[in-house]
């Protein structure tokens, strides 16, 4: 796994433009929510749907070249940045449907939670309207806090480390997912059991091992970026870590996928 690590880096640094469209999707996208956000039901509604379609159209392109870059890590800017509309155009449908079965997955643990919850912690004595008054300002979520009973943090904790759990699972169970997709099995719903298969098979302690590291390194940049943020010489260099982490992880993640569920020797398994 180490060596997968550290080649990873070496193919994110030798490709940093891989980072480009991702820049330039997270401005267009910032911009674009901004300005879609007033209107009525049925305009917000059209601005999802089209923020979605969007968002596939990037994640085909940008995944693309993900992919290539692992394929051949040697290749030039110029001609991987051109592969981005070639990958558009292939993959957008795969992609979509990818999106779809994540956002049903996301819904699903999520009623999961809800059911589980009530079930095992029980309610806390707060209504929803109270608790979008507490996360108004610092003044009001502190003086929500105060407010509570011991018995009713202890279950405010026990929601949060329950749906911390989920959360942490559901993305792990889709880590190889996009991988998948773009190697093997563009049907995304075949690739959403083909990639089950890979996460939990003779491999699961390799790749409980590559979440992990994932996580961690998410926590540190989380934890540097809340802490030093407020300096805008820092929440500007904490802006390109963050875009750093997200090209390294993505090319983590297909590289890893690529030599331990593709490659068999120098031979490259297709099968599924």
């Amino acid at each position: 796994m180490f060596k997968t690590i550290r080649e990873s880096l070496k193919i994110t640094n030798g490709n940093i433009v891989i980072a480009t469209p991702l820049i330039f999707f997270s401005l267009i996208a910032s911009l674009y929510m901004i300005f879609s956000s007033a209107g009525n039901n049925i305009g917000m509604i059209l601005s999802i749907v089209l923020f979605f379609l969007m968002f596939g159209a990037f994640l085909s392109g940008w995944f693309y070249i993900i992919i290539r870059a692992v394929k051949e890590p040697e290749i030039e800017d110029n001609r991987l940045i051109a592969e981005f509309p070639s990958g558009v155009g292939e993959y957008f449908l795969p992609v979509m449907g990818m999106i779809f079965n994540v956002l049903v997955l996301f819904i699903l643990v999520g009623l999961a939670v809800l059911f589980a919850g009530k079930k095992l912690i029980g309610g806390f004595g707060v209504s929803y309207e109270q608790i979008l008054q507490a996360t108004s300002n610092v003044e009001a979520t502190k003086a929500f806090v105060e407010s509570l009973s011991q018995e009713q943090l202890a279950k405010i904790n026990a929601w949060n480390l329950l749906a911390l759990f989920a959360g942490l699972f559901t993305h792990f169970i889709i880590m190889f997912y996009p991988a998948v997709v773009f190697f093997k099995e563009k049907n995304p719903f075949k690739a959403f059991f083909i990639s089950l298969k890979d996460t939990f098979g003779h491999r699961f302690f390799k790749n409980v091992g590559l979440f992990i590291f994932i996580m961690l390194f998410y926590f540190i940049i989380s934890t540097c970026s809340v802490i030093l943020g407020k300096n805008i010489v820092f929440h500007f260099v904490f802006t390109l870590l963050n875009f750093y982490y997200i090209t390294y992880v993505g090319v983590l993640m297909c590289n890893y996928y690529y030599s331990n569920f593709m490659k068999i020797g120098s031979n490259i398994d297709t099968t599924i």
